[in-house]
């Protein structure tokens, strides 16, 4: 297994008790010493806020190895003992049964099409049809004639389980769809193809594509906050049960209010911070 090891320096914020749910199966030995490396599996839509916060982690003897992973990876790693902790926007049922898991912050689905596309946002119920492969014409919609075509993250991705559950149902996204790896692969192939329609982690959104509204409300902080915004994920922190030692004290730094202010650049903080 490849790991990518930046180190930062950590300021350790002391906490009584993490934000989180219990676990019931056994640990992943969490490193407890400072020398020895917090490995860390970081799905496509969790990357923004890893980066963010080790960037502003402050303690020189403080070691992260981080690895990207679809979902299903990540949790695989965890559960054999080959990462300390997950961040993910995505859990299953059975995963939050058997692991221990802590909000960190909120994040939304975005939904995004190719910058020449004319239309300004869609249905949830038009979402569906267009991800089903029953309509495939954006004229159906309102805007000029254009094939449309469904870009979808692959299977075993935590934000294509999430897009599913709240739009899809029971429905299957269609086999005519493209598939991508990550977030920067929809990106990438929304701009490149006239007609294109995807789905991001808004934090992870960048110019060179169509931003949409959801129900007629586009994804912000502000839709965030106030709930308006129909597409909403929270980020978690994954271990196999509650952590100790530095995983502990880098999770509590993350629901702290310093942590918390960092990550609000991209995402929706779960604890209010001051307004400045």
């Amino acid at each position: 297994m490849d790991w990518h090891s930046p180190k930062r320096a950590l300021v350790i914020a002391v906490v009584s008790t993490l934000v989180g749910c219990s676990a019931h199966t056994p640990p992943t030995t969490t490193p407890g010493t400072r020398d020895v490396p917090l490995r860390v599996m970081v799905t496509s839509s969790a990357l923004p806020l890893v980066i963010d916060a080790v960037s502003a982690y402050p303690d020189p003897q403080f070691t992260i190895e981080v690895r990207t992973a679809d979902y299903r990876q990540s949790v695989a790693a965890l559960r054999r003992g080959d990462a300390h902790l997950v961040f993910t926007s995505h859990l299953s049922p059975e995963d939050t049964q058997q692991l221990w898991a802590a909000p960190i912050v909120n994040d939304a689905i975005a939904l995004i099409a190719h910058p020449e596309t004319s239309i300004e946002g869609l249905t949830i119920d038009q979402l569906r049809q267009a991800y089903q492969g029953r309509v495939t014409d954006w004229a159906v919609f309102g805007a000029p004639s254009h094939p449309l075509a469904v870009i979808s993250r692959e299977d075993g991705s935590g934000i294509r389980a999430e897009f599913e559950q709240a739009v899809m149902g029971s429905r299957r996204t269609t086999g005519a769809a493209l598939t991508a790896a990550s977030n920067e692969g929809v990106l990438r192939l929304v701009r490149q193809t006239p007609g294109a329609l995807g789905y991001i982690s808004l934090a992870s959104l960048e110019t060179g594509v169509r931003l949409l509204t959801v129900e007629s409300v586009l994804p912000s902080m502000a839709t965030l906050a106030d709930q308006t915004y129909p597409l909403r994920s929270t980020v978690f922190v994954v271990a196999s049960m509650e952590p100790t030692g530095i995983a502990r004290d880098f999770i509590g730094w993350l629901q702290g209010p310093d942590g918390q202010d960092t990550l609000k650049r991209r995402y929706q903080p779960v604890l209010a911070t001051p307004t400045p």
